[in-house]
């Protein structure tokens, strides 16, 4: 019938198990032509998803952990994932890992999995989006080897369900993106090793729960499999900004909240020796890891900008300034103009926080909170000489937007006004 009604087109998949359709390529200009055939519902545009970041920054468990209700789940119900199977459809899996099994595929723990794409695979690189698929899901990224870690790890690191076995599906090479219709090829190779819980941690904004990946998985849990989807990380663009496949009706789609404590370095209040966390301003001068800083002086606001004036003289000292009223970048630059060695500001709200939009120019900058100011502030009216000494000791620190969404976090309606994320 395509030949009939003129339509030039190439097969990418064919998908009869979780989703009836066909993935193609064509030229836009006959997108057209191929709604027209009898027995074509809908038409979709194979959407790319770009790799999850891995970040460098490790998260505080001790805390997250509690928050998800992990913690009871594992120490006084004694749940631990035995006899369950999970996938892990992401970057692939390292299961060399010794708390991912080790040795080779398939181990006790990584007990099947595929890889769908190779290494060199990138959807958005014309030069390397033909998918080289082999049977082997080891991961040159790392972010599938993190999710599995969290869900699973048992050794040196204990994860969620650490008595879990691993499905390990590899749908992203070592950078750039993969595409939907790899993603519905994943989900039925899932289904066919059968895989009670299928994890993807990647999500595209701004989407329908009609897409395909969304009523793939729909029909994934009713196959029996619970399907968890992370809902995107687009929360900025606003509204309706949830992605599929986290949109569909009977997936989890999972959004982000901020934990209740933060893990930051600390410096020392002298004389007092009081803990001083503080978080690095962007782009600043990096503050030394040892040693003291120069006496601290109080210059208030340092929004000269707003008719200001400078409260002391922080010439050949350390400047300690109250968040507000103007940018960050205005108050260093104000500091550091009347001959600051550094800065230091303290939030004018609680918690912690640090700041972007600053050009170094030699002097080093950090935001410590509201508390911590004030601690410094009763010293120094109290007639002391006060300095920070910097270490490189870690603390954990509350957090006062623990428990609320994330700023990154795509939130719903869904477009069809369902309650989404759940």
């Amino acid at each position: 019938e395509a030949e009939d009604h003129g339509l030039d087109y190439t097969e990418r998949h064919s998908f009869s198990e979780l989703w009836n359709g066909l993935s193609v390529e064509m030229e836009d200009s006959q997108v057209g032509t191929a709604r027209e055939i009898p027995g074509v519902s809908a038409v979709y545009p194979v959407v790319r998803h770009e790799i999850p970041e891995v970040e460098e920054d490790v998260p505080d468990l001790d805390t997250a952990l509690p928050m998800t209700g992990s913690d009871i789940a594992q120490n006084e119900l004694g749940l631990t994932g035995e006899g369950l199977r999970v996938a892990v459809m992401d970057t692939g899996v390292d299961y060399t890992h010794p708390d991912l099994g080790g040795g080779d595929f398939p181990n006790d723990r990584v007990v099947a999995g595929h890889d769908f794409v190779g290494d060199d695979f990138n959807a958005g690189d014309p030069d390397n989006d033909v998918p080289a698929p082999d049977e082997d899901p080891q991961d040159c990224n790392g972010h599938g080897t993190h999710v599995a870690g969290i869900i699973g790890a048992e050794g040196e690191v204990t994860g969620v369900a650490p008595d879990v076995e691993f499905g390990a599906y590899k749908v992203f090479g070592c950078d750039g993106s993969t595409s939907a219709d790899i993603m519905i090829a994943a989900m039925e190779q899932a289904m066919a090793d059968g895989m009670d819980v299928l994890n993807m941690s990647i999500g595209s904004s701004h989407s329908w729960p009609q897409y395909p990946t969304a009523t793939a998985s729909d029909n994934l849990v009713d196959e029996g499999m619970v399907v968890v989807a992370s809902i995107a990380n687009s929360g900025a663009t606003g509204l309706y900004s949830a992605g599929a496949p986290g949109l569909g009706e009977h997936v989890i789609g999972v959004a982000s909240f901020d934990n209740t404590h933060i893990m930051t370095t600390t410096a020392r209040a002298v004389p007092s020796g009081e803990n001083v966390p503080f978080m690095t301003m962007d782009n600043a001068e990096e503050p030394p890891t040892s040693g003291e800083t120069d006496e601290l002086v109080h210059i208030g606001r340092a929004c000269l900008v707003e008719g200001d004036e400078l409260e002391a003289d922080p010439e050949g000292k350390t400047a300690l300034i109250v968040r507000g009223a103007c940018t960050f970048a205005e108050k260093y630059d104000a500091a550091v103009d009347a001959g600051a060695t550094g800065v230091v500001m303290y939030n004018n709200e609680p918690g912690m926080f640090a700041g972007g939009g600053i050009s170094d120019r030699g002097a080093f900058s950090v935001g410590i909170s509201d508390e911590a100011g004030t601690h410094l502030l009763e010293l120094m009216e109290a007639g002391e000489s006060v300095t920070l000494e910097w270490t490189e000791e870690e603390v954990s620190t509350p957090n006062p937007n623990g428990g609320l969404i994330s700023s990154f976090s795509s939130y719903g309606l869904s477009p069809d006004l369902a309650l989404k994320p759940d």
